[in-house]
């Protein structure tokens, strides 16, 4: 009987035994199950399980890639769709997927790969064809090849025809159409695309631009209607519709419209808010002051009274009140109850308080709303921002892991988490949480300006050009967008890109964004060897500005680059003999003295202009910069010193000179100490961070300073620049971590062969590290290079060589 029972009891337990591809199957049908329920989110947990049990099951991993694209997380389905097609190389669709999300996050190979691939399994593929077109038409804009541009138009014509759900087909279609100029075709292909689907908002846009240049303001106002009604949500558009009341002179029309958004119940205090802004900006901060006194009124004892009152501080506080709208926040804070909205309003009033220099009452407020609340989202972004400034990275990011839990696609927190790795000197990791900062923020034109400088800055153009693409379709009129994606193409030589990033601003019909225009054309003229037509151009623009200086600038600029110096000076004689009282032009015409060699007269219009006009710094800065050039030191400081003391807002750039000097000088605390206050004010400036950390490092010698050091320049351990490895590596050798130091002095000197003190750094750490015949080597190669006149740092290197060589 005990046998039997034994046997009965492996049975059960075996078949209670479930194998991997049966557990892989029942998560997959939860996730299925939940999926029908509307849970997308529990539906993907559900799929990530089955790659657990079943890392091949092909249904799990096609329903997860899709779930990602539908939430526009493009790279994360990316990487699914390859993973599967390594898996099943014979699916089609996936192919022709990978190929159009290649073509767009602008990777051209792949997309052209992929597409090959889908034509390999299914020779006639509609999707494949029309990526393989939009490709060639890419490729002839590049060539700026307009040759080619009619029978692209033709072809995908055809496709359209044949295959109107292939959405690709249309885009291509239209690009190549607009690109020869044939906009009213364009149009008609636009209204065919969206009459398939009309909520297309890259489409939209363009068939937006395209009825302004017509300059129909009826059919713009129907559009940008229309707009709204399909993309509610849509900031810009709403934007957009407000500014063509305002261009038609109907400010009332505008302000109509955002009542009607006030009185939906759901998006009343967010209605009223725009009205509130729109108020500022087109009648004047009285006429918006107004309205929300008038809407505290009638709001009295309702929820939104509290927010109301805050918007009037805040108007205050941006106007110069900042005394009455802190006491107006402090009034308000006391009488509210605690909860969410009062939290949310205290971080507000801690921002103000922290802006007028009262960071610890600022800390003090921020601390009560997290007692109250532990995981409150602004409170901990402000709590971070504080610790990043101050160098603890690593504190911010505990700080902003609870934030994002609570709230995961907040842009904000992500773009913090960005600068805290950068801080950490991780550039790869700030640069996946600029990448999800901007995808959170439905591709808001901040977030690209912050992800495209990073990407520029790091020397990744061919990424920061997709991005650029992308973010201009969703903010066509932001013009730090345009200004960015025009320089990358002026430096890339893509004048078709150029001319139509200028068509595009001229078409936005301001003053500044014409300018703008201009000035790009003018820059392709000379970027294609056409000086003078460039010239001409620039002339034109600056007839257009009555002269302006910055006009005037760049023409001279021009001929200056073309090498006519004398054109130059006699242009901006004939200039000034207009406006001979203008001191932008009389600024000019004493930089372009120096530049000439002609000190004398460039010191005495310097001078001049700074007595003159002592609130502008940039004659100050060019006087320090023409005194230091001639060795005159003292006197450069000097002329810094009086302007900084005849300014309430000391000019940064005057600041950095000022210390730049006192270090020169040899007063190094007092340099230190300029160099504190500058990075207080931006500490993301990399020069002044560099700076200071080389100072308290090398100037200082309690653990405190060099500590601090160490943290500052923490940033530049992935850094390409050799000097800047030479910072960081030196502060962790001045600390005693001589294993972290070594692989940055060494990349410094490698970086900078003919510096002296590069290569004294690193002998120095070889040495410590008991390095001692391949520290003697590095360090005779300091000294030789050092020569007669080594560096204050260096004066004992002679002996410690010698010192070496009797020790061998």
């Amino acid at each position: 009987m005990r046998t039997t029972a034994l046997v009965l009891c492996a049975g059960l337990a075996l078949a209670g035994c479930k194998s991997k591809q049966e557990k892989a199957e029942e998560y997959f049908r939860s996730a299925e199950t939940l999926l029908s329920q509307g849970d997308a989110e529990r539906a993907m947990v559900q799929l990530r399980n089955v790659f657990d049990y079943d890392g091949s099951h092909r249904e799990a991993r096609r329903l997860y890639a899709d779930l990602l694209l539908r939430q526009g997380r493009l790279q994360e389905a990316y990487s699914q769709y390859l993973r599967l097609v390594e898996q099943y190389p014979d699916l089609v669709e996936v192919h022709r997927l990978l190929s159009e999300l290649s073509l767009r996050t602008g990777n051209l190979r792949q997309a052209r790969q992929q597409a090959q691939a889908t034509l390999e399994l299914r020779p006639d593929d509609p999707g494949a064809r029309a990526v393989l077109l939009a490709l060639d038409l890419r490729e002839a804009m590049q060539r700026n090849d307009k040759s080619a541009y009619p029978q692209i138009a033709d072809d995908a014509r055809g496709l359209t025809r044949v295959s109107p759900e292939i959405a690709t087909g249309w885009h291509v279609l239209i690009d190549a159409l607009t690109a020869q100029g044939e906009d009213a075709q364009a149009l008609t292909a636009i209204d065919g695309a969206l009459a398939r689907n009309p909520a297309q908002y890259r489409l939209q846009v363009l068939k937006l631009r395209l009825i302004s240049a017509e300059q129909d303001q009826t059919a713009i106002g129907a559009q940008l209607e229309t707009m709204q009604a399909l993309f509610p949500r849509d900031q810009k558009t709403r934007t957009a519709l407000v500014a063509w009341f305002v261009l038609r002179d109907d400010p009332g029309g505008a302000a109509r419209f955002l009542r009607k958004l006030a009185s939906e119940p759901k998006r009343q205090t967010e209605g009223y808010i725009e009205l509130v802004r729109f108020l500022a900006r087109a009648r004047g901060t009285k006429a918006a002051r107004d309205e929300l006194d008038t809407l505290i009124s009638q709001s009295r004892g309702q929820s939104n009274e509290a927010i109301f009152t805050a918007m009037r501080a805040d108007l205050d506080f941006s106007t110069g009140k900042r005394s009455a709208a802190l006491e107006r926040m402090k009034t308000l804070l006391a009488r509210l109850r605690d909860d969410e909205q009062s939290r949310r309003l205290r971080v507000a009033y801690a921002r103000m308080l922290d802006e007028t220099g009262e960071k610890a009452a600022a800390q003090a407020q921020i601390e009560q709303v997290l007692k109250a609340d532990a995981l409150n989202v602004p409170a901990l972004q402000q709590k971070a921002r504080w610790m990043i400034a101050e160098d603890h990275p690593e504190d911010a990011l505990v700080a902003l892991r609870t934030a994002l839990q609570q709230a995961p696609d907040d842009p904000e927190t992500l773009t913090l988490m960005g600068e805290a790795d950068l801080r950490e000197g991780a550039p790869d990791l700030a640069r996946g949480r600029f990448a999800q900062a901007y995808e959170a923020s439905d591709r808001g034109a901040e977030e690209a300006i912050r992800y495209a400088d990073f990407l520029l800055t790091h020397d990744r153009r061919s990424a920061a050009r997709s991005l650029l693409t992308d973010a201009v379709e969703h903010n066509p009129d932001s013009p730090g967008l345009l200004q960015r994606q025009a320089d990358l193409a002026l430096k890339e030589g893509d004048w078709a890109l150029a001319h139509s990033i200028a068509d595009r601003l001229d078409a936005s019909g301001t003053p500044e964004a014409r300018s703008l225009a201009q000035s790009i054309r003018a820059a392709i003229l000379m970027g294609r060897g056409r000086t003078d037509n460039a010239i001409e151009t620039l002339k034109a623009l600056a007839e257009t500005n009555d002269g302006g200086a910055a006009s005037v600038a760049a023409v001279i600029e021009a001929q200056l680059a073309a090498g006519r110096d004398e054109a130059a000076a006699q242009y901006l004689d004939e200039q000034l003999a207009k406006a001979p009282q203008s001191h932008g032009l009389r600024l000019l015409a004493a930089n372009l003295a120096a530049l000439r060699g002609e000190n004398a007269k460039a010191e005495a219009g310097l001078r001049a202009l700074a007595a003159d006009a002592p609130d502008d710094p940039r004659p100050a800065r060019q006087l320090y910069r023409l005194l230091a050039a001639q060795g005159r030191d003292p006197e450069a400081l000097a002329v810094v010193e009086t302007a900084l003391a005849q300014t309430p807002h000391p000019d940064t750039l005057l600041q950095l000179y000022r210390a730049r000097a006192l270090e020169k000088a040899g007063r190094y605390e007092d340099a230190i100490a300029s160099y504190g206050r500058l990075y207080a004010q931006d500490g993301d400036n990399l020069v002044v961070a560099n700076n200071l950390a080389t100072l308290l490092s090398t100037r200082r010698d309690d653990p405190e300073s060099l500590e601090r050091a160490a943290r500052i320049a923490k940033r530049f351990r992935e850094r390409p620049e050799p000097a800047f490895k030479d910072t960081y590596g030196w502060a962790e050798y001045r600390l005693g971590r001589y294993k972290l130091a070594e692989p940055l002095l060494a990349a410094a000197a490698a970086g900078l062969p003919d510096n002296a003190l590069a290569q004294y750094h690193y002998a120095k750490v070889l040495l410590a590290l008991g390095q001692t015949d391949r520290a003697a080597r590095v360090l005779r190669h300091a000294v030789d290079r050092a020569g007669g006149e080594p560096p204050e740092a260096m004066t004992n290197a002679a002996r410690e060589l010698e010192a070496l060589g009797k020790a061998d």
